[in-house]
C-alpha cells in the first residue's frame, strides 16, 4: 500500500460515495509567538493499494515531529481493512482529524506517514512568525 496524496487542511470530508472534498490546503501556519496551539487541522490521505494489500487489515501511523526528529504530536494510529477487485486493486481516501496541534517553536515541522510500520510519506509544514502589517 501506497500513499498517493498526503495534505494538511482546513478541512476535509470523505462523503456516502466516497468522494473527497478538501479545502484549504496548506503548508504553512503563521502565529504571533510560540508555543502555540493550532486549533484544528485536517490530514488528508489516499492511499493507493494492491493485489497483496486485499483481505488484508494494514497500520497506519502518523507522528508530528519537529526538525530535531522529536515528536510533538502523536501517534495518530488507524486501521483498514483492504477489500475490493484484485483486478483493479482499490484506492481509499482516508480523512484525519487533529485537534489542539501543539508547536514549541518556529521552524520546520514534518508529518509522517508510516503503513505496516513503513515509512511511506513525509509532508513538511511550516510554523512561520507572523509578518508585520504592510501599511
Amino acid at each position: 500500500m501506497d500513499v498517493s496524496l498526503a495534505a494538511l487542511a482546513d478541512y476535509a470530508l470523505v462523503d456516502k460515495s466516497e468522494r473527497l472534498s478538501i479545502i484549504g490546503i496548506f503548508d504553512r501556519i503563521y502565529a504571533n509567538n510560540v508555543p502555540v496551539v493550532h486549533k484544528s487541522a485536517y490530514l488528508v490521505l489516499i492511499l493507493q493499494s494492491s493485489r497483496g494489500d486485499l483481505g488484508r487489515d494494514r497500520d497506519i501511523r502518523v507522528e508530528i515531529t519537529d526538525q530535531d526528529g522529536r515528536i510533538i504530536a502523536g501517534p495518530i494510529e488507524a486501521n483498514v481493512r483492504i477489500d475490493g477487485n484484485p483486478i483493479t486493486p482499490p484506492s481509499m481516501n482516508m480523512v484525519l482529524h487533529i485537534e489542539q496541534l501543539p508547536f514549541p517553536a518556529f521552524g520546520p515541522y514534518s508529518v509522517a506517514i508510516f503503513i505496516a510500520g513503513d515509512l511511506k510519506k513525509s509532508i513538511r509544514l511550516e510554523l512561520s512568525e507572523m509578518p508585520p502589517d504592510s501599511d
